[in-house]
């Protein structure tokens, strides 16, 4: 079973587990497992910037569930940025990243935008690719040791 809903502030928790184990399981060949990249990196991964996040009218948080619970977290600010999109371990190639991306495509249309951009993580690129996002430059400077690569899609 799969859904994508708007989330919400009792989703805070279960919606951070997911992004903090997505961050530090998934996206190992980013971060290296260094101690001072995790640390930036997860820095602004907590309830209260969850909550702001969602209370903000500047974004748009949607949250993918399955039978078990909350198990991806996708953020959109209104600039047309997608800031996260993250899936739980174990939850990868079920489709619910696409899912949770089509619902922030939509919210970018609906906010009236031509052009979507975001950071891809290494493991993440494929993904993005397939969805139609094409690079737009080299690595950036990222938290700590990342370099994500630059991505956009016209919508």
């Amino acid at each position: 079973m799969r859904s994508v809903r708007p989330a919400v502030a009792a989703d805070a928790a279960a919606a951070l587990d997911v992004v903090r184990r997505s961050i530090i399981e998934l996206c190992v060949a980013d971060h290296r497992n260094d101690a001072d990249t995790l640390a930036q990196w997860l820095a602004n991964k907590t309830v209260e910037q969850f909550l702001r996040w969602i209370a903000s009218d500047r974004h748009h948080c949607v949250v993918a569930e399955d039978d078990s619970g909350i198990c991806g977290v996708g953020l959109i600010e209104d600039d047309g940025e997608i800031q996260l999109c993250y899936v739980r371990p174990g939850a990868q190639n079920r489709g619910h990243g696409e899912a949770m991306l089509q619902r922030l495509e939509a919210q970018a249309r609906g906010w009236g935008l031509a052009r979507i951009r975001l950071r891809s993580t290494g493991p993440a690129q494929g993904f993005y690719e397939r969805h139609g996002y094409r690079s737009t430059g080299g690595p950036e400077r990222g938290f700590g040791i990342t370099r994500p690569l630059s991505y956009a899609k016209e919508i």
